[in-house]
């Protein structure tokens, strides 16, 4: 990360629990509305190449405190950097780009609660996690083209996987905030729960995840996230890659033990 003035003492937080295997990445500065500033970007960054390598993280849950829980970009980085000149402008949306990759490739799956509003480059930010739940009080707002621009933070590629192209396009240039259960409809959110059950609701689906082995589910987002790149000939020979590598495997060993001995897997990821 390029040098900048940290204007907060922390914006983001990290709680992770060994005995669970989940860890809650926290955007934590609800006096900035939790925007993406250059702080943010940093942050975020360290606690995804931090989690990234923790063999003992298998689901990661991302949420946001306040009433705007996942803000757009901050209105200084957009001052001093984007609005200078080409060069400044792409090299913040370089570090913004590596690390919404880094999220969406990180091994471990990760889970979006959206508990306020989701608006611009956090929104795309919340929607390039693996799932998202919402409670009822969620927004999502593209809302870049009332603003002369398009959407950022990897916006227009989450969406179309998400929603289809035309869907997508509706939502970039209309510009409008839309509630949570249209989110649903859409499919850009997985579930809509009441507002306060957003954790409480992605802690019990983590919980799920978490116990199952960490091999498998880091090879079904692998497949998840490249199948738009492969053909039908591509994709039979990949699938059946990782299914061997699966089969290969201490986890799968350790299943098969388990169930002549009827008692629950012990996974380890290896």
């Amino acid at each position: 990360m390029y040098p900048y003035e940290k204007a907060y003492d922390h914006v983001v937080t990290v709680e992770s629990d060994a005995e669970s295997h989940i860890a809650v990445v926290t955007l934590d500065c609800p006096e900035n509305n939790n925007r993406l500033s250059e702080q943010t970007i940093d942050e975020l960054r360290q606690a995804i190449d931090a989690i990234r390598v923790d063999r003992g993280i298998r689901v990661v849950i991302l949420h946001g405190t306040g009433e705007i829980c996942f803000g757009p970009g901050d209105l200084g980085t957009l001052k001093n950097r984007f609005a200078v000149s080409l060069p400044l402008g792409r090299q913040t949306m370089t570090e913004i780009g590596e690390m919404v990759r880094a999220l969406m490739f990180m091994p471990q799956a990760v889970i979006g609660v959206a508990e306020g509003a989701c608006d611009g480059g956090g929104c795309n930010l919340l929607l390039s996690t693996d799932m998202v739940i919402a409670e009822e009080r969620s927004t999502f707002n593209e809302l870049f083209v009332n603003y002369a621009m398009s959407p950022d933070t990897g916006g227009m590629w989450a969406l179309q996987h998400l929603v289809g192209p035309a869907r997508a396009k509706q939502i970039a240039m209309v510009g409008e905030p839309i509630a949570a259960e249209q989110a649903k409809e859409f499919g850009m959110v997985i579930d809509v729960v009441r507002d306060g059950d957003g954790m409480k609701t992605a802690r019990a689906l983590a919980a799920k995840i978490a116990a199952k082995s960490p091999m498998g589910i880091a090879h079904t987002k692998a497949i998840s996230n490249h199948l738009a790149d492969y053909t039908v000939e591509s994709y039979f020979q990949v699938e059946a890659d990782y299914l061997c590598l699966g089969a290969l495997s201490h986890d799968f060993k350790e299943t098969v033990a388990a169930v002549m001995q009827q008692r629950q897997p012990e996974f380890t990821g290896e």
